[in-house]
């Protein structure tokens, strides 16, 4: 007893079956890539508070305040 199938219907199966593998491996990398923390580096946030400062000190935005 030998199971019969089409041309037609074994390559719709396994372009069907391709589909589903791209999917999941891209699935799976997108979720490698989102579980990544990204790490900050010392000193960033401080050198960032400072540019601003002193971007708003020569637009003059600090005698107008005062």
């Amino acid at each position: 007893m030998s199971i019969y199938i089409e041309t037609h219907s074994l390559i719709s199966i396994l372009v069907g079956l391709l589909v589903l593998l791209i999917i999941a491996i891209s699935i799976l990398l997108r979720i490698k890539k989102k579980s990544k923390v990204q790490e900050s580096i010392p000193g960033v946030e401080e050198m960032a508070k400072t540019t601003f400062f002193w971007s708003a000190y020569h637009r003059g935005r600090m005698r107008d305040e005062e």
